[in-house]
């Protein structure tokens, strides 16, 4: 079987998708949807890192984005951690105490939740990917901030996550929050089933699982709009190729194959509609991505 590009080096989706948070981070407070000041270290792509020399480069960088790809991809990307951050914050004011980024990519919430001393924070991806992070987010950290975070290297196509989360100290018997942004549509549907029954092994009931997916149609490089179409190429090119897609009838079906009782699906506009409404009626937005909160059931 073919390589791929993260077998051998950090994901570049991860470092592009850090890229755009920090462009959205340095527009002005009136403009801004995220604050997310830690994605910038995460980047290092020569050309992704000239888009942040200045706010009024980082907006241009958005805009080409936008026109390249569609606004619905960017504004997905970054309302997404708004979204999660308040699942989180709703889950740790109920006594969570363990949460779990599955394919944690370069995503901030270990540097932005620091100040949750008594959660543990089990960060959960390639090693390659997970090397590079580390090492910025333990020089971004202090000592006994870096504490509270257990480093679990696993191969989703390839690892027993239930072993690895469990050999890492993970307890099953407490319910959790599992965080799943951005990893779904890269695994093959045999993959999928096997990570979401490990899941369903080592989760209590009550614990939560925010998991976001792409469209049927999108990862087939089919529907009516180009600049999703383009965007499909575009993961393909850089040597990671969208493999699954759902539809919110697939997801529900999956996750309660698994155990997990769905809530509402999120498209686009109706994260918009939700954290930035001014937005909602003037940005053409399609239906390529959404988001949802499930819960264990039993």
């Amino acid at each position: 079987m073919k390589s791929r590009r993260l077998d051998r080096r950090a994901s570049f989706t991860a470092q592009s998708c850090a890229a755009q948070r920090a462009a959205e981070t340095l527009q002005p407070p009136s403009r801004r949807l995220l604050d997310d000041p830690y994605s910038r270290h995460f980047v290092r792509d020569p050309l992704l890192r000239a888009g942040l020399i200045h706010p009024l480069v980082a907006r241009g960088f958005i805009g080409l984005l936008k026109s390249v790809f569609g606004a619905a991809g960017h504004f997905f990307l970054v309302l997404r951690v708004r979204y999660t951050d308040d699942v989180l914050e709703s889950a740790v004011k109920d006594g969570v105490d363990q949460i779990v980024l599955l394919g944690a990519g370069f995503d901030t919430t270990t540097l932005r939740r620091a100040a949750h001393r008594h959660v543990k924070i089990f960060e959960v991806d390639a090693p390659t990917t997970q090397a590079d992070k580390r090492a910025v987010v333990e020089g971004l950290l202090s000592a006994e901030n870096n504490d509270q975070i257990v480093w679990v290297p696993c191969d989703f196509e390839h690892d027993v996550l239930r072993e690895r989360l469990l050999a890492s100290g993970f307890d099953p018997t407490r319910p959790s929050l599992i965080i799943w942004l951005g990893v779904t549509a890269y695994l093959t549907q045999q993959a999928l089933d096997a990570t979401l029954a490990d899941l369903a092994t080592v989760c209590a009931p009550g614990s939560r699982l925010v998991f976001d997916y792409l469209d049927t149609t999108v990862v087939a490089g089919g529907g009516k709009s180009v600049r999703a179409r383009l965007w499909t190429e575009a993961a393909a090119r850089f040597g990671e190729p969208y493999l699954t897609g759902l539809t919110a009838g697939d997801a529900d079906a999956l996750l309660t194959t698994h155990g997990f009782q769905c809530g509402r699906h999120l498209t686009t506009l109706e994260l918009l509609q939700h954290y930035a409404p001014t937005y909602a009626g003037r940005s053409p937005v399609d239906g390529r991505a959404a988001i949802t909160t499930a819960q264990r059931t039993g």
